[in-house]
């Protein structure tokens, strides 16, 4: 790597609990869609609520394709895990499940407009987000739970602790709150 491109790699920035917030209410309404919710009575809420503009590129395409594929409503629903970890950034959740063991994203609903008694304004404003060391701890902590995932299966190794879908999903949604690389949602590396 030349060091002008250095120059132009984007510097990491942990982001602020309203971005957080805001994300989480869009993410948690693209795995409402791919969980079966109605997807019309969502996408209406997301342009109530001003929150349409969030949506990412690829969440774009999945909530207005005439026929997902089923690739992308996969994809989507995953992407559960990803979310426990933004909702852990805002403090909301305090205990992660073992890294073999899915979220239980009924938990969303509890927590998150539309299904909260809680307003998108109440719950933007209250947002608060857990300090830069506890941040990279948890970042710290996921990357060696992937790299220990990753590395069973490169030596073809049996990893039953840590499941590397659930923990890839964790990752990205850790990246993404620590501002991993300056790269927007669709493009959050979880290198090991």
């Amino acid at each position: 790597m030349e060091a002008d491109d250095l120059d132009e790699m984007p510097e990491d920035e942990i982001r602020d609990a309203e971005a957080i917030a805001r994300r989480a209410l869009v993410l948690f309404s693209v795995i409402s869609i791919a969980f079966g919710d109605d997807k019309q009575k969502l996408i209406a809420w997301l342009h109530a609520e001003a929150l349409w503009a969030e949506l990412s590129p690829a969440e774009l395409e999945f909530v207005t394709s005439e026929t997902p594929s089923e690739r992308q409503a996969v994809n989507a629903s995953w992407r559960s895990e990803a979310l426990l970890l933004l909702l852990w950034a805002l403090d909301l959740v305090q205990v992660i499940p073992a890294a073999s063991e899915i979220c239980e994203p009924s938990l969303f609903q509890e927590l998150l407009p539309p299904h909260a008694t809680v307003s998108v304004k109440d719950f933007i404003a209250s947002a608060r987000r857990r300090s830069d060391e506890a941040l990279l701890d948890m970042a710290d902590k996921v990357l060696n739970l992937h790299w220990e995932a990753r590395n069973a299966s490169i030596n073809g190794r049996e990893c039953p602790e840590v499941h590397i879908g659930i923990i890839q999903e964790r990752h990205h949604g850790i990246n993404w709150v620590i501002g991993y690389g300056g790269s927007p949602w669709d493009e959050v590396a979880t290198d090991t």
